[in-house]
């Protein structure tokens, strides 16, 4: 899956996410938008499997239409999958005996 992220400080005022927006991201193949945010910095993560980042800039003009601000935009370089899921391993089980003399 595609994904990019677009960064704008607070200057570059609010993102604009409203129906219209949505429909023309949808139209570049963006399928999910994620919103972050710090006290100096706006971040549009905009993902999907038909988005081609090299149309990132059709994109930022539709999510922050007033520019005049620096935005910058981080394209994907590596994914990784991370898992806690490790293979098992069978250990051998020896059934205890009640009988003190069979393990002699």
């Amino acid at each position: 899956m595609a994904m990019v992220m677009l960064v704008a400080e607070i200057q570059a005022g609010e993102p604009v996410l409203g129906p219209n927006v949505a429909e023309r991201l949808a139209s570049l193949g963006i399928t999910r938008v994620t919103l972050l945010r710090d006290v100096s910095s706006t971040a549009v993560v905009l993902e999907g499997w038909a988005f081609d980042p090299a149309r990132s800039d059709v994109a930022l003009r539709a999510v922050f239409p007033v520019g005049g601000t620096t935005l910058r935009t981080f394209h994907e370089v590596q994914q990784v999958g991370v898992s806690l899921a490790q293979p098992r391993r069978e250990t051998q089980r020896h059934p205890i005996s009640s009988d003190p003399a069979s393990s002699l």
